[in-house]
């Protein structure tokens, strides 16, 4: 259990919004006796820290997204970010966390990084935190629409802003290149855009099988927001007959399907992996979370963790698939929470996650010692929940992770733990030290377990939403 405070916070700021809704408004409380995490003298190290963080830590010069000039960026935009060279010379994964998803800054620093990470070190697969087949429809159809549609269509809405757009005009822009970004997804939640892609994709060869896919995803969302364990059980047999038969069909009819998209040699594959994704929603997720609803309001927190080991088993199990089966040989940046993207969540302490396995966790370890993981925090400001409602971010402890990184001085800070040897300058690295999820919530963990690398976005503000609603 949780206290009823940070139970509210958990509950608006980790729904996303999309498959269940429900979970942007419950609460939880209780309480729960946590043992305090190994704090080291701040009095003893805080110099040292201090010292070494004005010293070695990077500053970037910018986050405002570059301009193409003549289909490319000039290399000379990019010599702040130079540093990252040697750092990812093997790295076939590049992660960009972020403790919140409700900072501009945030969504501006990661565009640009992306861009230089495309152009100068030739990460060719960008790969969101958002519906696997949402994404892959949407790029399959980039060049017919705008940037603004291309960012609806394929991530969840706590990303659409007028700070992200630039990312998607980039991805649009390097379709007429040598080298285009191409855009993924690894998380198996359902958006709607992806039921229409296979509407019209599916126009004129079988348009009765469809409609019931269409039918059948809009049921499935509803009944994971919703409360009736009996009413589901009833209907689950006939979703899994609908999803079953779309998987069938598509292997059929694999070569006329493929034909509509020429271009997209992926596309086919992906949308039989969907599938597979819809039929452990329809056999686990979905019971899940209809539990999860009901423990809400019971104030029982059980439930919804499960649905998040659920999820994050199946986000490791997509992302090791579109690495290793989809794309072998192209380097990939991963977007996504820090929660999801850090390698040790297990060993958080003193959070409602706390021992749970999630995404980094579970990913393999041949891909793990071929990845770099780089968390994002901020120090002060405002950002927004989910649900696109801002609050300040609290002020950061002496000694914290935050407080730390501030110490540099600079409005961007970046700095590698990766290649740190413990020493007085860098001891707060290998110690535990506490931090804020969301800007709001402590947790504590040892750094450098959990982070290769860590940015600091010294202030920070909301997004400036493109929402349909609130």
């Amino acid at each position: 259990m949780i206290q009823r405070s940070a139970a509210k916070i958990l509950a608006v700021t980790l729904a996303a919004g999309c498959l269940f809704p429900s979970l942007s408004h419950a609460a939880v409380s209780g309480e729960k006796e946590e043992s305090s995490p190994i704090v080291s003298s701040v009095e003893k190290f805080s110099k040292n820290w201090s010292k070494w963080i004005i010293q070695h830590a990077y500053s970037l010069s910018s986050i405002q997204p570059e301009k193409m000039v003549n289909g490319a960026i000039p290399s000379g935009k990019f010599n702040d970010l130079a540093f990252f060279k040697p750092l990812l010379l093997d790295k076939k994964l590049v992660y960009l966390g972020e403790n919140t998803h409700g900072a501009a800054e945030y969504n501006l620093s990661k565009t640009r990084l992306i861009q230089y990470l495309h152009q100068e070190l030739g990460y060719e697969v960008l790969a969101f935190e958002s519906g696997m087949g949402d994404a892959s429809a949407a790029y399959a159809n980039a060049k017919k629409i705008t940037p603004e549609q291309l960012m609806k269509n394929s991530i969840f809405e706590v990303w659409w802003s007028e700070e992200t757009l630039p990312l998607f005009a980039y991805i649009q822009e390097s379709l007429s290149t040598d080298k285009p970004l191409i855009l993924a997804g690894f998380d198996m939640q359902i958006q709607s855009p992806y039921a229409a892609f296979i509407k019209e994709w599916l126009s004129g060869k079988d348009s009765k099988l469809a409609e019931a896919f269409v039918k059948a995803d809009h049921e499935l969302g509803e009944w994971g927001s919703g409360k009736d364990e009996k009413g589901y059980a009833k209907a689950k047999p006939e979703l899994l007959k609908t999803y079953e038969e779309m998987k069938v069909f598509l292997t059929r009819n694999a070569e006329s399907l493929q034909a509509v998209y020429p271009d997209n040699p992926h596309l086919l594959k992906i949308a039989e992996r969907v599938m597979d994704n819809r039929i452990q929603l329809v056999n686990q997720y979905t019971e899940a979370s209809i539990r999860s609803n009901i423990g809400f309001e019971k104030q029982d927190l059980e439930p919804f963790l499960e649905t998040m080991r659920q999820r994050d088993k199946m986000m490791a199990d997509n992302l090791t698939w579109l690495s290793e089966k989809l794309y072998p040989d192209k380097k990939i940046i991963v977007w996504g929470h820090n929660n999801h993207i850090r390698k040790n969540n297990v060993k958080i302490m003193n959070s409602p996650f706390s021992g749970l396995k999630l995404m980094g966790d579970l990913m393999p370890e041949r891909l793990k010692k071929q990845s770099y993981v780089i968390g994002l925090y901020m120090y002060q400001g405002r950002a927004a929940n989910n649900m696109g409602e801002a609050y300040e971010v609290v002020k950061p402890e002496e000694g914290s992770l935050e407080h730390i990184l501030h110490e540099a001085g600079h409005a961007y800070t970046f700095v590698d733990m990766k290649y740190r040897k413990d020493r007085p300058g860098t001891s707060w690295m290998y110690l535990p030290r506490v931090s804020l999820d969301w800007g709001l919530m402590p947790e504590s963990f040892i750094p450098r377990e959990q982070y290769d690398g860590l940015l600091l976005i010294d202030t920070v503000k909301p997004p400036a939403y493109l929402r349909n609603s609130k």
